[in-house]
């Protein structure tokens, strides 16, 4: 029995899931297709483990807070966090813990929506790739192309 077949099982990945931070859940999800299914899967019966996997890091920063949550910017300056001096360069970074993390899955409101985002999110980098703009302008337009509202883009 191969590795992937036994990273398959939603029993499996609900249990791992537990007890992972970010970074790894992302490596295991990028292992096969079957694999990221499982997650998703096991995310889908359970939402708290994406505020689970939140708390095992101990602090996000604002990127991977947006990422994990698939949240926008605003939503993420909406959620409770703390502010610090960047060591390099000018400016401030901001440090989200568990409080923050409860809040990002109300923001979400289902793991449907998440799904959604993600979704919408690897739409938006694939425009991206190819017309490219913003992010965040990409996202709403590929939220655009679900509900077939027609679209005029317009390569660089």
């Amino acid at each position: 029995m191969s590795a992937c077949v036994v990273l398959e099982s939603d029993d499996l990945a609900s249990l791992v899931t537990e007890h992972l931070d970010h970074t790894p859940i992302v490596a295991l999800g990028r292992v096969s297709q079957g694999v990221r299914s499982a997650l998703r899967s096991a995310i889908r019966g359970s939402p708290h483990l994406l505020a689970r996997a939140a708390r095992n890091a101990g602090a996000l920063t604002k990127t991977q807070l947006m990422g994990l949550f698939a949240l926008t910017s605003a939503e993420g300056d909406a959620l409770p966090r703390s502010q610090y001096v960047r060591l390099r360069g000018p400016g401030f970074y901001y440090l989200y813990r568990g409080a923050a993390f409860e809040h990002a899955l109300a923001v979400l409101g289902s793991v449907n929506e998440w799904e959604a985002r993600l979704r919408a999110r690897a739409a938006a980098d694939t425009l991206h790739a190819r017309w490219g703009g913003s992010r965040e302008a990409l996202v709403s337009v590929a939220s655009a192309t679900r509900s077939r509202r027609p679209l005029l883009l317009v390569p660089r």
